[in-house]
């Protein structure tokens, strides 16, 4: 990709992935259907321009790969302008008469690298309701290349961005993804794309119906698969072995947290991942910030224990925040042990927890007990590569405590 291609890209996203995650998304259900990576058919509803920036927002949120592609009108390519900005914004021209061979191709490459490629099966902009009769292009794609096709309905965004309008208005969006339409593998090929036609209209008349018409109790699961898929973002990024950069999953992680609190304000999981995320960004920044960071870090982590007093990630921040923070701003460390050990208890087998609750034992003067606490990380089992440098650090440790206590370390007075 050339230099040009990336200010374009960066210039158009800059301003409207923010503006649809923080200003036009009201609720997103469903994430849960959509794979990090690996090729699929996306098959949304079409009733305006804005939907290419909707599921590009959306996209980005879920996906390893933001990049995505979609079919357009070859009208769209006729002007130059227009034609660079929708070829490298991931527009894949086609006539929708006569398409040819380059639309195979173009298709094939895309599966290919493990995209996704957006195709309405209305071929047009529609009025939002009902839908209009489906083309049966995606499912050819589809059923060609063997990938799934995940269907997506979506509702408000013909009022943010009437067919006609130049200027985006104030309305709430509604994104409802469903399941991998699934049909019956042993049918002819042509038999398989009626069946997944119909399947598809089936599913996007109940999606768009239920983006139309949103609970509270839907809200609330939503919002809670939200900050779960946050959780397990920034658990992600934490791995060691994740090759997306730490910048990358910490935009995907508040942004999907700003998701789940818009849904539900008071979900708890998504509080205590906004403040990890502080605490994060408290341990990278520089010192004005890291003050800045550190009251704030106190307050989010103080509302989670005020909401659940047994939240194992917010009884592990507010006791690492009374560990570390200095005195003459609050900082406890006798508080922050207390903490910890109810997260140790809370969180167990996981030896981060352990690992906390002695590094706490060790600043409040407890060498025996943090002692007790390095045997068992150190037998523990480790799947993985941070645990095991965890592992790693409390065998370090474990060692030069057992040798500060050894009866040859005792000074002769």
């Amino acid at each position: 990709m050339s230099r040009s291609d990336r200010l374009i890209i960066g210039a158009t996203t800059a301003v409207s992935r923010p503006a649809v995650v923080h200003r036009y998304l009201a609720g997103v259900e469903g994430v849960h259907h959509i794979p990090a990576d690996g090729p699929f058919v996306l098959v949304p509803n079409h009733s305006s321009f804005a939907d290419h920036f909707v599921q590009d927002a959306l996209m980005n949120l879920l996906r390893d790969r933001p990049k995505f592609y979609f079919l357009t009108k070859a009208e769209a390519f006729v002007h130059p302008l227009r034609r660079r900005w929708t070829t490298v914004m991931g527009g894949i021209p086609v006539d929708r008469d006569q398409p040819g061979r380059d639309l195979l191709a173009s298709v094939e490459r895309v599966f290919t690298e493990g995209s996704v490629l957006v195709v309405y099966p209305e071929g047009t902009r529609g009025p939002g309701w009902p839908l209009l009769p489906f083309k049966d292009g995606a499912f050819r794609f589809a059923a060609r290349a063997g990938v799934p096709v995940i269907p997506v309905g979506m509702w408000g965004v013909q009022h943010v961005l009437p067919r006609g309008a130049y200027r985006p208005r104030r309305a709430d969006i509604r994104v409802v993804f469903g399941a991998p339409l699934e049909v019956d593998s042993a049918l002819p090929r042509p038999k398989r794309v009626a069946a997944l036609s119909e399947a598809a209209r089936e599913a996007l008349v109940s999606l768009v119906d239920t983006a139309r018409n949103p609970t509270q109790q839907r809200d609330r699961q939503a919002s809670q698969e939200l900050a779960d898929r946050a959780a397990a973002t920034v658990e992600t990024m934490l791995s060691r072995t994740d090759p997306q950069p730490a910048a990358r999953r910490m935009e995907q992680a508040a942004s999907l947290v700003a998701l789940a609190k818009r849904m539900d304000p008071g979900n708890v999981d998504a509080l205590a991942v906004a403040a990890r995320l502080t605490g994060l960004r408290m341990m990278d920044g520089a010192l004005p910030q890291r003050l800045r960071l550190l009251r704030r870090l106190r307050r989010e982590a103080q509302r989670v224990i005020d909401a659940d007093p047994d939240h194992l990630m917010g009884n592990y921040l507010m006791g690492r925040w009374y560990l570390e923070a200095p005195r003459m701003l609050g900082g406890r460390p006798e508080q922050g042990l207390g903490h910890l050990r109810h997260a140790a208890e809370i969180g167990a087998p996981d030896t981060r927890y352990l690992m906390a609750y002695a590094e706490g034992l060790i600043k409040t003067g407890n060498h025996a007990g943090a002692m007790d606490q390095l045997r068992g990380i150190v037998a523990a089992p480790a799947p993985d590569t941070r645990t095991e440098d965890r592992k790693s650090r409390a065998a370090a440790l474990l060692a030069r405590l057992t040798a500060d206590h050894s009866p040859d370390s005792t000074p002769v007075g």
